[in-house]
């Protein structure tokens, strides 16, 4: 396929990603639901996330009425990791985007499954808040390979560096008895920007490569360097919060 042909399909594929998302979203709104239970952030408001947790109801009825137990999601959560990380080391790089978007959603119907089963457990949250870990570390595993001759792999690990303490600080003011739950860069939002940063990267990439000589993956590049700066940032707010509540 000739560049030009590629930068009209990408274009093509980007419009109707857009244009999906925007008709949804409207139709959403434009029934004025009830989203005051549903808690937002800065950059995930409490309507998108409403929004987009109608758009997994299917796939969460789906696997309650066929029994399948919230453990066994989570562990699909963890093996499907991998395939983050390979698509990622292998330069797959539009393929690992959507893969970090999936298995952010495997993370968020475990939950919802579990609680509308009444399986709900201690085991169950503390298996899936080990395997999120694994989750996130795998995809920065495979971004370090895939950057491993470029300058580009210190922000990688910054931003894995980053999202280790945002982690790690939350569960060690929990453990102390203080809340936590502050940051404007927590896993969702991680996810997020990975997933559509890489899918937009790429996309981005075919669209402009027939006019300008810049490198493939600069895209990604510029978000792994924001994730680095807002991970970091983020950790840093836990960790001044929990200083303050703690009588620093």
């Amino acid at each position: 396929m000739s560049p030009l042909s590629e930068a009209i399909l990408a274009g093509v594929v980007l419009v109707a990603i857009v244009a999906t998302a925007t008709i949804s979203i409207r139709g959403f709104l434009s029934r004025r639901p009830d989203t005051s239970s549903v808690k937002g952030s800065a950059l995930l408001g409490s309507q998108l996330r409403s929004w987009y947790f109608e758009n997994l109801q299917p796939f969460e009825d789906a696997l309650v009425a066929r029994g399948v137990a919230p453990t066994w999601i989570t562990a699909a959560q963890a093996v499907a990791s991998l395939g983050i990380a390979g698509a990622y080391a292998a330069g797959w790089l539009f393929l690992a985007g959507w893969l970090v978007l999936a298995i952010g959603s495997f993370d968020i119907i475990d939950g919802r499954v579990a609680r509308r089963t009444g399986t709900a457990s201690d085991r169950g949250a503390f298996l899936d808040s080990v395997f999120d870990r694994y989750a996130d570390a795998l995809a920065y595993v495979g971004l370090a390979l895939y950057f491993r001759s470029s300058v580009v792999l210190w922000a990688v690990l910054l931003a894995l560096v980053g999202a280790s303490m945002v982690s790690y600080a939350r569960a060690r003011a929990e453990a102390l008895g203080v809340g936590c739950d502050v940051g404007t860069f927590q896993r969702p939002e991680r996810t997020v920007v990975l997933g559509l940063g890489t899918i937009g990267s790429v996309l981005f990439d075919r669209i402009t490569g027939p006019w300008l000589d810049v490198p493939d993956d600069v895209g990604l590049a510029g978000i792994l360097v924001l994730m680095a700066v807002m991970t970091n940032a983020s950790a840093a707010q836990r960790i001044w919060h929990v200083n303050r509540e703690l009588g620093g």
